[in-house]
């Protein structure tokens, strides 16, 4: 927003006052980015100034694509259901509002069975205080599989959401919070290859006391400039739970509680918390987008038990966490 307001007030204050004469053009070619940009500032006459309006959409009022030869139609239709920000603001010059949601709920599939899985692996995002008004402590379980369509395989991974705590405790029990669990994480058939943690204070502290847990490799996951803003990072992964590349075991008991969360991130982050979705973007980011873990081979797993394993996988982590919080 300060970014946006200041390229405002750079037209307003500099660029406004630099015509010659009264008879000087004032001409603004670009694209739509957001709702509140300096197109709209122009459309809405807040400079003061009438404008005449020469808008071109990607998809035309009669349905037809503005340039085929560039822009078939069909691929447009894929922009639009697989990138609806991107195209509502770039190819049709009108930025769905900011405020509104950027995940909706029917992206995320919800499977019959838990896929066989090739590997799994641990997110976390930790909270500075238990405070209520701040973003909770969020542990999440993935696991990637290789999506199915009628029995045969496609060549395209899925990102399985397995499991998600979400809790606020003091920075002082975050570690003892962690290790229970990947206690449970360690009950699934396959066991977590690593744990991403985001190094920030807090997470900083985590890395450093679970350094000497034998057999799990930790990932420092760091926030740039190069990585981008927060809304950036959201829009990024938009495309691939839009793709419906994210799926939940139908009946989870987590499903309800991520796919709500998910459902009211915005753009303009007036959200009040995002610690899941910084689950499940660095989930995206590292299985899908930068596929930094490198699929090895595993031992062989009896897959013709894992259904039975994964009601069992449930039915412990519930006494596990009925025991340690009281549900």
């Amino acid at each position: 927003d300060t970014i946006r307001q200041s390229v405002i007030e750079n037209y307003r204050e500099t660029i406004q006052q630099r015509a010659r004469g009264v008879n000087v053009p004032y001409i603004f070619i670009g694209q739509r980015l957001h709702e509140d940009d300096l197109a709209a500032y122009l459309l809405r006459g807040d400079d003061g100034f009438e404008w005449e309006r020469v808008i071109i959409k990607g998809i035309d009022e009669a349905g037809n694509s503005f340039y085929p030869d560039v822009y078939p139609l069909q691929n447009l239709r894929i922009k639009e259901e697989r990138d609806p920000y991107v195209f509502a603001s770039q190819f049709q010059q009108n930025p769905i509002p900011a405020g509104g949601a950027l995940f909706k709920k029917d992206w995320f599939v919800l499977l019959p069975e838990t896929p066989k899985m090739l590997f799994t692996f641990i997110t976390a995002d930790t909270a500075e205080t238990d405070k209520s008004y701040n973003d909770a402590t969020a542990f999440s379980f993935w696991g990637v599989y290789e999506i199915e369509n009628a029995g045969q395989k496609t060549g395209q991974y899925g990102l399985h959401w397995l499991n998600c705590w979400e809790i606020r405790i003091e920075p002082k029990d975050l570690s003892d919070e962690f290790l229970s669990f990947y206690s449970d994480c360690m009950l699934f058939p396959v066991k977590p290859l690593i744990a991403a943690i985001e190094k920030k204070s807090t997470g900083v502290t985590l890395i450093s006391t679970l350094q000497d847990v034998r057999g799990l490799q930790i990932m420092d996951v760091k926030r740039t400039k190069a990585s981008g803003s927060k809304t950036q990072r959201f829009i990024e992964m938009q495309p691939y739970i839009a793709s419906k590349l994210v799926s939940f075991t139908d009946g989870a008991r987590h499903a309800n509680m991520c796919i709500e969360h998910m459902s009211k991130i915005t753009a303009n982050d007036t959200h009040k918390h995002d610690d899941i979705a910084d689950n499940c973007y660095d989930a995206i980011k590292i299985a899908l987008i930068d596929k930094t873990i490198v699929r090895k081979e595993i031992e062989h797993v009896d897959y013709s038990a894992l259904a039975k394993n994964i009601t069992s996988f449930g039915q412990r982590v519930d006494r596990i966490k009925g025991k340690a919080y009281g549900r």
